[in-house]
């Protein structure tokens, strides 16, 4: 074991030996000579330099929610993703019934009840709440 590690630190040794005391490439001197420069001399091109309008901020997107009671919870939630809510974060689905009480698989479970009424203008992203059974 030993014997392992010593010839583990010679060989990068070695290497460091052998890299420390090469011949300098062509390429060295472009380098140094570019790390050697300042940021002040350097010529960073500024925001008011652009010419360019100012970014204007993305309208938030507003979607009307359909009635979900009686539909599938999968279905539910897929509807939701397509028009870009996050499915792990902005769907919640919950259970009403008193013996399953986690909804693992969506597609076993019907939504009785939504956190926003139908035809509600509601956000996309806004955290949606679907009421399930399993029955």
């Amino acid at each position: 074991m030993i014997a392992v590690l010593a010839l583990g630190a010679g060989c990068l040794g070695g290497i460091a030996l052998g890299a420390a005391g090469s011949a300098p490439s062509a390429t060295a001197p472009l380098v140094a000579a570019t790390a050697t420069k300042s940021r002040a001399e350097v010529k960073q091109p500024r925001p008011d330099d652009t010419q360019l309008p100012d970014p204007a901020e993305p309208k938030p997107r507003y979607v009307k929610l359909p009635d979900f009671t009686g539909q599938n919870a999968a279905v539910a939630k897929e509807w939701f993703a397509d028009r870009g809510w996050d499915e792990w974060d902005d769907i919640k689905l919950g259970s009403q019934d008193r013996y399953d009480t986690f909804v693992v698989l969506p597609e076993n479970w019907t939504v009785t009840k939504q956190s926003h009424r139908p035809g509600t203008r509601v956000k996309v992203g806004t955290t949606i709440v679907l009421t399930c059974t399993k029955q």
